[in-house]
């Protein structure tokens, strides 16, 4: 057999997802009633209640304006 180096999956070591921004700053850029993806390990680590709670969103469906269609004239002759 022949030894063959592994490659390694995934995010490099010591590599990190997370960025640090003022709240101030995010609420400046997106307003104060955006919804922010909040990591579970970070709420836990903060004492918040990590239960989920279902997001309801209240879009209506968008009607189309019903166009009118236009009246046609016509006599009936009877033969």
């Amino acid at each position: 057999m022949q030894d063959q180096v592994k490659r390694k999956k995934g995010r490099p070591a010591g590599s990190n997802s997370f960025v640090k921004i003022r709240l101030c700053d995010l609420v400046a850029l997106m307003g104060n009633q955006v919804i922010v993806p909040v990591s579970k390990v970070w709420m836990r680590e903060n004492g918040i209640d990590t239960g989920e709670k279902p997001v309801t969103l209240s879009i209506a469906p968008a009607t189309e304006p019903q166009e009118e269609m236009p009246k046609i004239e016509f006599n009936i002759t009877s033969f």
